[in-house]
């Protein structure tokens, strides 16, 4: 018999890049397409989840991974209650990555964007408003950002087009079964 946290469970995708890769775009029109199958599902979004819980917690290490631990908790809750979740956030170390597997199944998108794309690109500003600073905070500039090692899937937000990332997810999910 199984628990009853594995009847039933829906899936949890971390789109994971440095902080300008695309993580929103995509999840948004992943949203749309699972909801568009019939599924029920929910993005979690890391500025969403920052603004939600009023900014709590600075940028460092320690606090990266509390936040991440509440994304995680979140995700878990609406995945064991049948509803596909997209977390949309910056999970620098491995040791973050861990975490989650330790408590769940989930799927990693790995968005290997080069940071002076992200950089140039910038939709929302993050590295232009903290670049002056001496330490900026940021994932791939003052704090290490470490490539995951067995990724699910890897993306080139700035080698393809938006369409052909999402080709590529769509194709995996429907592949692996798991739409």
């Amino acid at each position: 018999m199984k628990k009853f946290d594995e009847v039933n469970r829906g899936n949890i995708i971390l789109m994971n890049g440095l902080s300008g890769s695309g993580k929103t775009t995509l999840s948004l029109k992943l949203l749309d397409f699972l909801k568009e199958k019939g599924r029920k599902a929910y993005l979690i979004d890391g500025d969403m989840s920052r603004k939600f819980f009023d900014y709590d917690l600075d940028y460092s290490q320690e606090s990266r991974f509390m936040y991440f631990k509440r994304n995680s908790f979140g995700a878990y809750l609406l995945s064991v209650n049948g509803v596909d979740v997209i977390l949309a956030v910056n999970v620098n170390v491995g040791l973050l990555r861990n975490f989650i597997k330790s408590k769940t199944d989930f799927l990693e998108f790995f968005l290997d964007a080069d940071i002076n794309d992200c950089i140039k690109n910038d939709p929302k500003g993050v590295y232009k408003k903290n670049m002056h600073l001496k330490k900026p905070g940021i994932p791939g500039i003052d704090i290490p950002f470490e490539k995951p090692d067995k990724p699910d899937l890897i993306l080139y937000p700035y080698k393809e087009t938006p369409e052909e990332s999402f080709k590529k997810i769509t194709g995996f999910l429907i592949k692996n079964k798991k739409i």
